[in-house]
Formats: C-alpha cells, structure tokens, sequence
C-alpha cells in the first residue's frame, strides 16, 4: 500500500471543541482522584483487611470507574479534538 496524499478536514471550532476539552480536563482530574485513592487504600489497608471479598470488590469497582473515564477521554479526543484525515493510497 502507498500513501498517496493526506488531507485534512476543516479545523475543528465551536462549541463541541472547546467543550470536549474542558471535558477532558475534569475527567482526568477524575481520573487521577480515582488512581490516587486506590493506590492510597491499598498501600494503607493491612493484609488481612485488603484480602477481603468486600475490599477486592471495592478496587474492582474503582478500576471499572477508572476503565470507564479513560475510554470517555478516547472518545472525547477522537470526536471532538482530533483533526480528520483523509488518506488517500494506491495499490
């Protein structure tokens, strides 16, 4: 495959940029809030504590939490501020 030309689309303005971004930075805030009080319980919680049904429960929900906020951030990056590309090949 050889790329021949790539062009791009208009650049994104408006109110979806401007608001995806804000979006972006609040869900990373998010983010690091979630990450910082998982590793915080998990290096505080003694053994016996953090071997507990309930507490593997709560890090799983935290991770789905975090797993959540990330793809939401992918998206908002892909929508709303990634520039379109058109490439065009040749076989």
């Amino acid at each position: 495959m050889h790329i021949e030309k790539i062009e791009y689309g208009p650049e994104k303005v408006g109110f979806w940029p401007n608001a995806a971004f804000v979006l972006i930075i609040v869900l990373t805030l998010v983010a690091a809030g979630i990450t910082g009080n998982l590793l915080w319980k998990i290096i505080i919680s003694e053994p016996s504590v953090a071997s507990t049904r309930a507490f593997i429960e709560v890090a799983g929900k935290m991770l789905a939490y975090l797993l959540f906020i990330i793809a939401a951030i992918i998206y908002l990056y892909v929508k709303g501020l990634l520039q379109d590309e058109h490439v065009t090949t040749l076989e």
